[in-house]
């Protein structure tokens, strides 16, 4: 009797320039879950980040309006638990 071997292991890895690529090929649904993906991979693990607003949307090609438009959806959501005035968010 032969064994097979296990698939090997595949990764797929999101960085900047792949969620840029994938921003730009229109495969995001909303402004919301672009930056979801950003301040994963700006964050990853932190639950409560000091974002430094003006670099933040420099970064990620962003306009600030945008920016919080999207925090505010996530905050419906219940991804971001607080949004203070020096944007230190809360992620749950």
């Amino acid at each position: 009797m032969t064994q097979h071997d296990p698939a090997p292991t595949v990764t797929y890895l999101l960085d900047r320039d792949e969620l840029l690529r994938i921003r730009n090929l229109k495969l995001l649904t909303s402004g919301r879950d672009y930056v979801f993906f950003a301040l994963q991979i700006d964050y990853p693990g932190k639950l409560t980040p000091a974002i430094d607003v003006v670099a933040f949307c420099d970064r990620w090609e962003l306009d600030e309006g945008d920016l919080y438009k999207a925090l505010g959806e996530l905050r419906k959501k219940g991804i971001v638990v607080s949004i203070s005035s020096q944007l230190n968010l809360q992620l749950s």
